[in-house]
């Protein structure tokens, strides 16, 4: 019973990392993590094992407390493991807070798809409710290609995140119209792209914006304030506690 918990617990974390790696990312950012991760692997291993078996290596076997055997191959491993999870976060992070990297790196790995300027047909903001609350923009764009005309629509193709999830209803609704004014401008300035497959037009990528640093489009703005709110709570507590007599 016990084995077929494990392996249902197994199943489930792989679950996970299959669609959070290839469907909510491109799986181009694993191989950038994993090319930048055995890089870096070299130089950091040193630290990062003696750390990890807290040991100054010139031991080769150990145990933890529950008694078993832990040798430096495995410490290694983990090592690994852990400085892959790292990197894989800081690139999928990067490429999220950047419309313009993020455009670049499909233009570099795409070097055969047609770039054009699509009409937008339609653009309507609405706001996502629930536990992850956030202001999004629906548009439905336009092109031709060999004398074809395509059209499709996009559901959320642009978001806009809070600087705190809780927020009052008309601080989300402001929210809404900023997208929308966003979202309108940048189709103005024809800011707009769209790449597709010549060989299959119906294959195709869109992207609404080109700024080179906008934070407030991905899911890490929220997240970083939340802890730099939360660690600058801990701390002013920390130092009222202290010069308290």
């Amino acid at each position: 019973m016990k084995i077929i918990w494990t392996c249902i617990q197994w199943l489930v974390v792989a679950a996970f990392i299959v669609v959070f790696v290839f469907v909510f990312n491109s799986y181009r950012y694993l191989l950038y993590a994993l090319i930048c991760s055995s890089v870096l692997y070299f130089p950091l291993t040193k630290i990062i094992v003696s750390k990890l078996s807290n040991q100054d290596g010139s031991e080769k076997v150990r145990y933890d407390v529950n008694g078993k055997r832990v040798t430096i191959q495995m410490s290694k491993l983990t090592a690994s493991v852990i400085l892959l999870i790292v990197v894989y976060s800081i690139v999928i992070s990067v490429f999220s807070v950047s419309p313009h990297l993020e455009r670049k790196e499909f233009m570099v790995t795409h070097p055969n798809w047609i770039a054009v300027t699509p009409s937008i047909l339609n653009l309507t903001a609405d706001i996502q409710r629930g536990k992850n609350k956030y202001a999004y923009v629906d548009l439905e764009y336009q092109f031709t290609a060999d004398e074809h005309s395509y059209s499709q629509k996009i559901d959320k193709a642009a978001k806009l995140y809070s600087f705190f999830p809780i927020i009052g209803t008309r601080r989300f609704e402001e929210m809404r119209v900023e997208l929308l004014d966003r979202a309108t401008q940048k189709n103005v300035a024809k800011e707009c792209l769209l790449f597709y497959n010549p060989k299959d037009p119906k294959q195709q990528k869109f992207f609404l914006a080109n700024d080179s640093f906008y934070p407030q489009g991905s899911w890490l703005y929220d997240i970083l304030f939340v802890f730099s709110t939360i660690f600058s709570v801990i701390l002013v507590m920390a130092l009222l506690f202290k010069i308290r007599p």
